[in-house]
């Protein structure tokens, strides 16, 4: 079914980032443990890989475990293609080593904390380990109970120098809506799903093709062949998501993905009758959500626009106060992640993706309830209006898995299917 709101293919001390030189591995009773990472149920499936929930005995915390797969990865990056004899052979992986580097060292409180990497050297799975936000998904689209103006103020202003911080990292988010702003136990908002491939150079990233969501797709995404600017981009998906905060709805909404791509690229910008908005707050709406990139407010604009300053009596913190360049060394990028030295240990993993056995991310059955008061996945698709239709799945969990011995041969086997 389609779904305009789901993804078709989510101040604080800074903790020590954790790099591991031994991984542990056991595969005694249901679940999979991964260094210290037990993995439980998974909560969430994007359009790169799975995402779990896994629980640290250490310190007795749970996680966001996804689940990416490499070939996709490197797809997104470009590595694929006919080999130049004239150019020195690089390793495929240190692009992606070296955005995970930067993912791992960015530390703002309106980003959500990327803990610890896992690689897996022969097979095709990348570990990447996120905190879990404690109060989970600002809100919850279609809704009838959208924040008020006050509150979408507040968030708003959050996820401005949240997205302030990865732009100034060079990084484009790509997938801005509120399904990926998670709320935090102090009320502030924290920029989820951060993907691997989002890193450009210069002032500018650009784009040449669709991703994210398609109700928060920018018109230039989607009637062009050309490249279009990635920051500009993002303001659209903000300018959508600011609208859906204070209406609990789209602007723009269709039966079909190419009905809703005709009307973002040909459809005026319309405000319904209720609830009642300030004309300051329609404003920016309306400049955020122009059709013309070029012409589109900036988010240097956007921090010092009237409805978000409140007439300047609240001014947001500048670029120099809210960003600091974050930088890699090349150590860095090679003890970025740490190695799973054998395949016959992650084929529990690769059985239950091959026949699709996890639990349906979008179901929660008592246990996992039990644990939304710890947090949400930060990677988990959004909610949209067809969920309540559909019938709930016959296996909502994930099945015992009983330990069984392995040899080399059969190992060898499954890793070639």
């Amino acid at each position: 079914p389609f779904s305009p709101y789901s993804s078709p293919r989510s101040i604080r001390k800074k903790s020590p980032l954790k790099e591991s030189r031994r991984v542990s591995i056991d595969k005694s009773g249901a679940y999979l443990q991964l260094n210290q990472y037990r993995l439980l149920d998974s909560i969430g499936q994007g359009s790169y890989g799975l995402v779990k929930l896994a629980y640290n005995a250490e310190d007795n915390t749970h996680y966001a475990m996804k689940i990416l797969s490499k070939k996709k990865l490197f797809k997104k990056a470009g590595v694929f293609g006919r080999k130049n004899q004239n150019r020195k052979e690089i390793n495929p992986l240190d692009k992606i080593y070296r955005e995970i580097a930067v993912l791992k060292k960015l530390d703002h409180p309106n980003i959500v904390k990327l803990v610890e990497v896992l690689d897996d050297p022969v097979e095709d799975n990348l570990y990447l380990v996120f905190e879990l936000v404690k109060r989970g998904e600002v809100l919850h689209l279609p809704t009838k109970s959208p924040l008020t103006e006050q509150k979408a103020w507040e968030y708003f202003r959050d996820v401005v120098l949240g997205l302030e911080y990865l732009h100034f990292q060079r990084i484009i988010h790509r997938d801005i809506k509120p399904s990926n702003l998670l709320l935090g136990e102090n009320d502030h908002i924290q920029i989820a799903d951060l993907g691997v491939c989002n890193e450009f150079d210069g002032i500018d990233a650009c784009l040449n093709n669709t991703a994210g969501t398609p109700a928060f797709a920018a018109p230039e995404a989607i009637c062009t062949t050309s490249h279009f600017s990635g920051k500009a981009y993002d303001i659209w998906s903000l300018g959508i998501t600011l609208f859906a905060f204070v209406y609990g709805h789209v602007p723009f909404q269709a039966e079909s993905i190419p009905a809703l791509y005709n009307k973002i690229r040909n459809e005026n910008l319309t405000f319904p009758e209720e609830p009642d908005i300030s004309e300051s707050l329609k404003d920016l709406i309306t400049k955020m959500l122009c059709k013309d990139p070029v012409q589109r407010i900036t988010l240097q604009e956007i921090k010092v626009h009237v409805w978000v300053t409140r007439d300047g009596e609240k001014p947001l913190p500048t670029e120099s106060e809210n960003c600091h360049l974050v930088e890699v060394t090349d150590e860095e990028i090679r003890d970025v992640v740490t190695s799973v030295p054998k395949l016959d240990t992650l084929i529990l993993i690769k059985a239950m993706l091959k026949k699709h056995s996890f639990q349906n991310p979008f179901s929660m059955n008592p246990r996992i309830r039990g644990l939304h008061s710890t947090g949400r996945s930060h990677s988990a698709p959004g909610s949209c209006e067809w969920f309540s239709s559909l019938p709930v799945g016959s296996s909502s969990a994930l099945a015992p898995v009983a330990e069984s011995i392995i040899s080399h041969k059969t190992s060898k086997k499954l890793s070639q299917e």
